[in-house]
């Protein structure tokens, strides 16, 4: 009997059946060279056939593969917007090396400056300080004299300290102190008192200030004064309109535990609007990004036609004509998780399905493995026929086919191609943690461990216990989980359970909701689901997926090929197989 190649060329992964009188042979899969349908894309399809006949020994006389589709899924980065906020600005928070304790309202004091007196302080405004962790007493600014110095970076820490020394050895108060540096805590230690230090601060904004206002918290604890707006304005005698900035800046710290806000001396001219990232609507025009992407978990598929990134070049040439867009908004998401504000970022995630044709790439891979080439069926069907071979599935299935760009849902009476999928998954994940995306690619598949130190670790469901394998050295007091190449480290500043639902949250976010979305766009419920695809072996996607489900539906991971004699081949393989089955 003739042994047919099905061959499924996708975004990131390339991937072969061989199969004969309906019996699978083998099969394998290796990494996308370039963009898929490109030639490089497939000679490397040519490569992985001739590499499965070796190895299983036979030797194909057809192949199949479907038209291809470039798939041009585009993440970009969206930085958050700028909300003003008067006279105050946040000059540094959160920052990871803060100094001492204790909380200061006072004037800046910039070292190599005259050093002013006391009385000067207070014609400046001078505030109330409190070192050691405890809130200062009185109210407005003026009560007591105090000064902030500010230590520019190019100042050595030694030298900064015994300035300071210096000064107040003279009658000088110093209530706080900021440095332009990362040098905080060497400046600290050599300070009497247990002073709140805080570096990597703009020092140019912060001695320009009429009133500096610094908080550094114990560990455990979270900003007091800072975060609440009404002491705030009351500390920097704010009133009228100026009172509402304060609750601007004050939600903005909210769970930060060290912070500096400056008050200028004059209020600064609105700043003129950032060019800002756009989709047109059908229906309704041009929207900004900002605006669309909490509706777009609610619109059908397709309904965005275009997309501009909002630079310069982008206004002057034609916008991008899209079949489909989708967002996240990392903000929103950690949000919902009720995760630690401002510990995840605030970009929003685009992935966006160009306008491409598509491409019958059975001419070039004749060419290239010199026997005949067919496309019997379309990507998304192929995928179908290849996952209703999963034992238990039922005729009237949707099925799910999840892939690096796009999530492809296949029901009896239709087919919807909805952008956003593992990738843009991966791309949110290494947003929030600052890691690379080949790290994140593992990091979000399922659940991590903290190391205590060497083998001791404590679970996401509280759990504790002794690895088998020690972690690196480098890992303890990290969240890790098991990479390519053992335990890989790639967060300390979460516990396990708080990553666990932001985790969570993020898969909701990006998978469940785009598939909400393509099924409405088909329209009705279906009775059963199947995951298949790269991405259907994540653990938890699963579970994440059911929830969005009304009560009833089954949701399932499809073991393709597991009612055809050969199989199963697992989750993957479901485009490749279907191919091979079909009738031409």
């Amino acid at each position: 009997m003739t042994v047919i190649a099905g061959v499924d060329v996708g975004n990131a992964t390339t991937e072969v059946v061989l199969v004969s009188d309906g019996k699978i042979l083998g099969a394998g899969r290796a990494p996308t060279r370039g963009r898929k349908g490109s030639p490089g894309s497939l000679r490397g399809a040519a490569a992985l056939v001739r590499r499965l006949e070796r190895r299983f020994g036979v030797t194909a006389g057809e192949a199949r593969i479907a038209p291809l589709r470039a798939v041009d899924t585009a993440v970009v980065t969206v930085p958050d917007a700028v909300v003003p906020a008067g006279r105050l600005r946040v000059l540094a928070a959160g920052v990871p090396t803060p100094g001492g304790a204790g909380v200061c309202v006072g004037v800046p004091l910039l070292l190599g400056a005259p050093p002013a007196s006391a009385s000067g302080f207070a014609a400046a405004g001078g505030g109330s300080a409190s070192p050691g962790g405890t809130s200062a007493s009185g109210g407005a600014a003026g009560d007591a004299e105090a000064a902030v110095a500010v230590v520019p970076a190019g100042l050595r820490y030694d030298e900064a300290a015994a300035r300071l020394r210096d000064l107040v050895a003279g009658g000088t108060r110093i209530g706080a102190v900021l440095v332009g540096g990362d040098e905080g805590v060497l400046v600290a230690n050599r300070l009497a008192g247990g002073l709140p230090v805080i570096d990597q601060v703009d020092v140019a904004t912060a001695a320009a200030c009429r009133l500096l206002a610094v908080e550094v918290r114990p560990p455990g604890h979270t900003l007091r004064l800072l975060a609440d707006p009404v002491a705030l304005g009351a500390r920097f005698g704010l009133a009228g309109v100026e009172a509402a900035d304060a609750v601007t800046v004050s939600r903005a710290l909210a769970d930060r535990a060290n912070a500096v806000v400056g008050l200028l001396r004059a209020r600064p001219d609105a700043p003129s609007a950032a060019a800002e990232p756009w989709v047109t609507v059908a229906g309704e025009g041009r929207l900004s990004l900002r605006a669309a992407c909490p509706r777009l978990a609610g619109w059908p598929v397709g309904v965005v036609t275009a997309f501009g990134d909002g630079s310069a070049e982008a206004e002057i040439q034609a916008e991008a004509e899209v079949d489909d867009l989708f967002a996240v908004d990392l903000a929103a998401a950690a949000e919902a998780a009720t995760a630690r504000q401002g510990s995840t970022g605030r970009a929003v995630l685009v992935a966006s399905l160009s306008r491409t044709g598509e491409q019958d790439a059975a001419f070039v891979l004749a060419d290239l493995l010199d026997m005949p080439v067919h496309s019997p069926l379309s990507e998304p069907a192929a995928a179908r026929l290849g996952a209703l071979t999963t034992p238990g599935a039922v005729g009237d299935a949707a099925v799910v086919d999840l892939g690096a760009g796009t999530i492809d849902v296949t029901a009896p009476d239709g087919t919807v191609v909805a952008a956003g999928a593992g990738e843009l998954l991966t791309a949110a994940v290494a947003e929030m943690l600052a890691i690379p995306r080949a790290s994140a690619d593992w990091v979000k598949r399922g659940p991590c461990v903290r190391v205590d130190g060497g083998q001791r670790f404590e679970g996401e469901d509280g759990s504790r216990g002794f690895l088998d394998v020690p972690a690196p050295a480098s890992a303890a007091g990290m969240l890790v989980i098991e990479g390519p190449g053992g335990w890989l480290p790639f967060d300390r500043h979460r516990g396990p359970g708080e990553w666990r639902a932001i985790r969570l949250r993020l898969k909701q976010a990006v998978l469940a909701a785009n598939f909400g979305r393509a099924v409405r766009t088909l329209g009705g419920q279906p009775a059963q689901v199947l995951l298949v695809g790269g991405p259907a072996g994540d653990e938890e996607l699963l579970s994440v997926l059911a929830r969005s489900l009304p009560d009833g539906v089954a949701a399932g991971r499809g073991d393709v090929g597991g009612t055809c004699p050969g199989g199963p081949l697992g989750h993957r393989y479901a485009v490749a197989l279907g191919l091979a089955l079909a009738e031409r």
